[in-house]
């Protein structure tokens, strides 16, 4: 008869060796291809890209994969394990495979820890090895894994992986070792809007509107979906109209309400353009679907073959016409809008936010390092600053003909280029 020493003794040696047969198994064993394989069994219960609200307003950096407790989880690709210290809230328990070519994997609300792994840290693991098993733990709501795929410290989120999707561990995900199949992940508030020589006006994505020597009409309705992306200043500064990711349009002072929420938009609505006379107004969608309202024509829209996803439209100066622009920098010019040029080479962040000059002869690009690309009649005053807090992610140009803009970066920190910097909003933890 076994003692109770013996007994314990006997479990680990079993745990052991279940482990070791487990992590050995034969579809665990090097990579001949360049193929990231999905790392688990289960359905996609929240997708990469995906704009959360809780614990705070941020973008979803992975892919969710919901299965029962203690379903395994594989390793990705061959790589070197690294844990992580458990975290109360975010990942919980965690650890990265770092891979060639500066490619990290990461799982997250794993059973196993940097205290109790099942494969030790500096390990070296083979594609398609056990590494551990889902639980929940730090701010999960429910079990699953939480899969990334990171290259050079930027999140690359699988194509065709939406909620729904049903998933088989150990067989190829869309990403591949090398390449980035899809460009960086692009999430924003409402932004900054010139509205004078001297006036700026910020809104945050819970549609808070910070006014710098400018007209404060209201703000931070309720009830609405999603979050605030966008928002644009009446022609003489009487007003603004607040969108947010649904569609949904607020409109405080002089700025008529002509519509909203559409439906059957592929992808979140992302930006919106005024009309000169303040009687209209468009909306686009990730996609690049354009809606218009009031006196605003529908010129065109959802172009094949682009890059990214849309972030930014823009009106020409009359109305007759609007530029669409995709994270890749790609301008799409619609009406009488003219193109200038677009598509710019060596930006190290995503392309976010465009603004054009007065005279609609050229326009501004920025990425979120707070490069700037100018074209037309826009000049180039100055860009990429230093010490970012966040990541810029919009720019307006200066409405009064002077050269000039100022950007904004997701906590509100401004950048003046000959123009005035009129101070930076505090008291929300939202973004711009």
């Amino acid at each position: 008869m076994l003692t109770p020493v013996a007994r314990i003794g006997l479990r680990s040696t079993i745990k052991l060796l279940t482990a070791l047969l487990l992590t050995t198994a034969p579809h665990a064993q090097a990579a001949t291809d360049g193929n990231l394989w999905w790392p688990a069994d289960g359905i996609v219960s929240g997708t990469c890209g995906e704009p959360r609200l809780l614990p705070h307003p941020h973008t979803h950096a992975g892919t969710d994969i919901a299965r029962p407790a203690s379903t395994p989880v594989y390793a990705a690709y061959d790589g070197t394990v690294v844990w992580h210290k458990a975290e109360s809230a975010g990942y919980g328990n965690y650890l990265d495979i770092a891979h060639s070519g500066g490619w990290v994997t990461r799982y997250a609300h794993l059973a196993e820890s940097s205290t109790e792994p099942l494969v030790p840290n500096g390990a070296t693991v083979t594609r398609g090895q056990l590494i551990g098993h889902t639980a929940m733990n730090g701010d999960s709501t429910g079990l699953h894994v939480h899969f990334e795929a990171i290259k050079n410290n930027i999140v690359q989120c699988p194509a065709n992986a939406g909620r729904g999707t049903t998933i088989t561990g150990r067989t190829p995900s869309p990403i591949s070792i090398g390449t980035a199949t899809t460009p960086e992940v692009v999430q924003n508030g409402g932004g900054v809007h010139i509205t004078g020589a001297n006036s700026y006006t910020d809104v945050s994505s819970t549609g808070q509107v910070y006014a710098w020597n400018g007209g404060y009409y209201g703000g931070s309705p309720t009830g609405y979906t999603g979050r605030f992306v966008d928002a644009k200043v009446t022609s003489g500064g009487g007003g603004y109209w607040l969108l947010t990711s649904a569609g949904q349009i607020y409109a405080y002072g002089n700025a008529p309400y002509k519509g909203g929420s559409p439906t059957g938009y592929l992808q979140e609505i992302v930006a919106m353009a005024a009309m000169p006379d303040n009687q209209g107004y468009v909306m686009m969608s990730a996609g690049g679907q354009i809606y218009a309202y009031g006196t605003a024509a529908y010129r065109g829209g959802s172009p094949a073959g682009y890059s990214g996803r849309f972030v930014d439209v823009e009106m020409t100066p009359d109305g007759g016409g609007y530029w669409l622009l995709t994270s890749t920098g790609q301008v799409y010019s619609y009406g009488n809008a003219q193109y200038w040029g677009g598509s710019p080479a060596g930006y190290s962040r995503a392309i976010v936010a465009m603004s054009p000059t007065r005279d609609g002869q050229g326009y501004v690009l920025v990425s979120k390092a707070g490069e700037i690309y100018a074209y037309g009649n826009a000049q180039y005053i100055g860009g990429s600053p230093s010490g970012i807090p966040g990541e810029i992610s919009d720019v307006s140009y200066r409405t009064d003909g002077t050269p000039g803009y100022v950007m904004i970066s997701t906590t509100g920190a401004h950048y003046a280029y000959n123009t005035p910097w009129l101070g930076n909003p505090g008291g929300t933890t939202s973004i711009f």
